[in-house]
């Protein structure tokens, strides 16, 4: 195995050099023979594999949370970072996380801020949680700042596990009305369609379309299935992307079932983000640059946006949300309180756990009508091929009895 190694030479200098030896045990008694001393060693596997993933290593979101619980209670219990970076390395079974704590733990242990080491890993750590972290260093209040993040990821699970559980009832009816449908056109109409040729007849035009479609999808069934597999990986794939999220928020923004959920989430996003960012001792401008890049509907985080740039103009931030239209007139009448107090902070905190219920209900609200307009649709879906399929052989029975 080979080491990349720092050496205390005799003379009282230090070189570097990579060396074989079976283990670091093994090279540390080499050269303590040899007169000279271990300062540091470093397989060279790791490092390859920290090399390998600095840009483009991946921490899933309850992972980030555990870790940041981790770092909470090492602070709060007076532990040492370097510590705790190195314990949570060897219980991690990702070979790629444990050298990204790894190498968190040397960099923090070489004197380099915890934010900026965190920098070096934007896919593992949002830049709103290095700047949370570097707040939270500058303010010395980094503990603090700590669990306000645990319970902002927290909070942020909680409503993506909420979000999902409402879009399960309508993807598992619109898959099974795909599939039966599917069905029936690739296997039951083309047995019924062969049976009416050998009776003769005229049949209605919908009818003819029903039996043609269907000896298409008999025809082409396994390409058929294959080209939906694909485009449920892309689907996935693309739902990954920014701009395709952006886009498909954009228009649930305007369909009346669904658009009072994604503008309260919206405003949700924003009043969580904006609090714990005020909370953690930001400038409003740069509290306001990250909390509109939390929020999910571009059309909020465009104003947004604008808010931001009247503030850099002289506006007040209540002035600037109200011109920009980005609240309610209730929340809005809250900020321009609270911002007359210099309670922004408890303000937005308040607004939070208001929105926080506003979005369950909206959610449930949205299920109750969600669940009969999707099995309304599935029933005219296949109650309209059925029809069909029974008109056909009716119209085929009428014209064997003339």
């Amino acid at each position: 195995m080979r080491f990349r190694s720092t050496i205390l030479e005799a003379d009282g200098s230090q070189s570097q050099t990579v060396l074989d030896a079976t283990d670091e045990q093994a090279l540390h008694a080499r050269l303590h023979e040899e007169g000279r001393t271990l300062v540091k060693v470093q397989a060279l596997e790791r490092v390859q594999v920290e090399q390998r993933v600095a840009g483009d290593v991946r921490m899933a979101p309850r992972r980030l949370l555990l870790l940041t619980q981790a770092l909470y209670e090492a602070l709060d219990a007076g532990v040492p970072l370097l510590g705790t970076f190195k314990a949570v390395a060897e219980q991690e079974e990702d070979p790629n996380i444990a050298a990204l704590l790894d190498d968190l733990g040397d960099r923090v242990a070489a004197g380099q801020q915890m934010s900026d080491a965190m920098a070096n890993y934007p896919g593992a750590f949002p830049g709103i949680y290095c700047a949370l972290v570097r707040a939270g260093e500058q303010s010395g209040s980094l503990p603090q700042v700590l669990e306000s993040i645990t319970g902002f990821l927290e909070w942020r699970l909680e409503i993506a596990g909420t979000v999902k559980q409402a879009m399960v009832y309508p993807m598992v009816i619109a898959a099974a009305g795909y599939g039966m449908v599917l069905f029936m056109l690739a296997f039951v109409i083309p047995r019924l369609g062969s049976v009416l040729s050998k009776m003769g007849g005229d049949l209605p035009a919908a009818s003819q379309m029903l039996i043609q479609a269907s000896s298409f999808v008999e025809a082409n069934v396994w390409y058929i299935l294959g080209g939906t597999v694909a485009a449920v990986v892309a689907f996935k794939m693309a739902a990954k992307t920014a701009a395709f999220q952006g886009a498909v928020l954009n228009l649930l923004g305007r369909l009346p079932v669904v658009r009072e959920v994604v503008r309260t989430l919206a405003i949700a996003q924003f009043s969580r983000t904006f609090s714990v960012l005020l909370q953690s001792g930001l400038t409003m401008t740069n509290a306001l640059e990250l909390g509109s890049a939390a929020v999910s509907l571009p059309r909020v985080r465009d104003r947004l946006e604008g808010a931001r740039e009247r503030i850099l103009a002289g506006s007040r931030l209540g002035d600037a949300l109200q011109e920009e239209e980005v609240l309610p007139p209730v929340a809005l009448s809250m900020v321009l309180v609270g911002e007359e107090a210099g309670r922004l902070p408890i303000t937005f905190e308040r607004l939070s756990r208001l929105y926080d219920r506003e979005v369950k209900a909206a959610v449930k609200k949205a299920l109750g009508l969600l669940e009969p307009i999707v099995t309304v649709l599935l029933g005219l879906v296949v109650g309209g091929v059925a029809v069909l399929v029974v008109g056909t052989i009716y119209s085929a029975m009428k014209g064997i009895g003339k």
